[in-house]
């Protein structure tokens, strides 16, 4: 083999955390010097294997970050049909090493989609190299696969919110606001019976129904958006949310915030009010909190908003997880939110200990709107 090189850290390598490395060689002194190079290199090589079947087993057993496969193996499998097993079964990245390298051999490897192709002999710079790649390909192409789901999963759930908003203000329209003005052409028909014999209560009957249904549409239009939003900023609105929010949830909230004479550009206002809202939400329903701190500040050239509570808390790996495949709207909307506005939106939370939800976005003022 060919002298050896500088070690080279494999990108993202952590001390504690080694990437892990299948290592199937149809020669096992190879096999074993390849094992030695990766551990020079900063890799953990978990196993080695000359057979292809075992291949397969092992990968699904030990689930590696990266399996180095030769394509010539001893038993019926060779190394591209244990990689495309490896692949369509685990998705597990594979980077063939092989003295192969005719035209057929490598029409079938491309069928597998590998991360990399080395060929005998290899210098440990090249393997390093290549393999380091091959994770970072990897990891990017995870966290797409990651961002994909999550945008289908939010399409799906916006386009059932919508349906379900819809319904609900259809619904309030026809049993509320469409009951109170069939009252009133009922009571209009009478006075025009009556003539000017109408009876006098009746004309004040008609006053209070009217003044009742205007009040229903206020409520309507201040339940799809609160005019103090665009009237009078973010600060007031968010006061008004929180204290509704704290009276309906049975919660304590405090709302600190910087004053300023500005106004934040539309959209930020918005996204920072839908994510307090969604916050509040979350909390009333699960967090069986008794005291919320809501604070919005500017911290350099950011806004930084941070809604907290003291609840129960819960598990955050699940919770992303459900996120991810679609079972929590709420959660994906306030990424979707942060990200619009060229900002991050963090959750910090475990069991018994709260929750803080914190958003960090570029500050813009209304005349720096973009």
């Amino acid at each position: 083999m060919p002298a050896q090189q500088t070690p080279v850290t494999p990108p993202n390598a952590m001390p504690s955390v080694k990437p892990r490395v299948l290592v199937v060689e149809d020669e096992l002194v190879v096999a074993r010097d390849i094992a030695q190079q990766l551990l020079d290199m900063g890799y953990s090589p978990v196993g080695t294997t000359h057979l292809g079947e075992h291949a397969v087993m092992l990968a699904a057993e030990l689930l590696p970050d990266l399996v180095l496969m030769d394509i010539q193996l001893a038993g019926a499998m060779d190394g591209i049909e244990a990689a495309q097993e490896i692949r369509s079964r685990l998705a597990v990245p594979v980077v063939f090493l092989t003295a192969f390298a005719a035209d057929d051999v490598l029409a079938r490897a491309k069928v597998t989609e590998p991360f990399g192709y080395i060929l005998k002999p290899f210098s440990e710079r090249e393997l390093s190299t290549v393999l380091a790649m091959a994770l970072y390909k990897h990891q990017a192409e995870a966290r797409l696969q990651a961002t994909t789901r999550q945008l289908k999963a939010l399409s799906r759930r916006v386009l059932e919110a919508q349906e379900q908003e819809r319904r609900r203000v259809a619904l309030e329209l026809h049993d509320e606001l469409g009951q109170l003005l069939t009252a009133i052409k009922i009571n209009l028909q009478l006075g025009e019976r009556f003539k000017d014999k109408a009876p006098p209560e009746l004309h004040t009957e008609n006053l209070r129904i009217v003044e009742e249904a205007l009040q229903q549409v206020r409520r309507l239009a201040t339940g799809l958006r609160p005019s103090m939003l665009d009237d009078l900023g973010l600060a007031p609105a968010l006061k008004w949310v929180a204290e509704q929010s704290a009276s309906r949830g049975g919660f304590e909230v405090s709302f600190h915030h910087e004053r300023t004479q500005v106004r934040l550009s539309p959209e930020i206002e918005t996204a920072c009010f839908r994510i307090v809202q969604e916050a509040l939400t979350n909390i009333s329903r699960h967090a069986r909190a008794t005291r919320v701190d809501i604070t919005l500040c500017r911290d350099g050239a950011d806004l930084l908003l941070t809604v907290k509570d003291d609840g129960q808390g819960f598990d955050l790996a699940a919770m992303q997880a459900r996120a991810v495949a679609g079972g929590s709207l709420g959660v994906l909307g306030m990424q979707e939110r942060a990200t619009l506005l060229g900002g991050q939106l963090g959750i910090d939370s475990s069991p018994g200990q709260g929750c803080a939800v914190q958003l960090r976005a570029p500050w813009r003022n209304l005349e720096e709107r973009v």
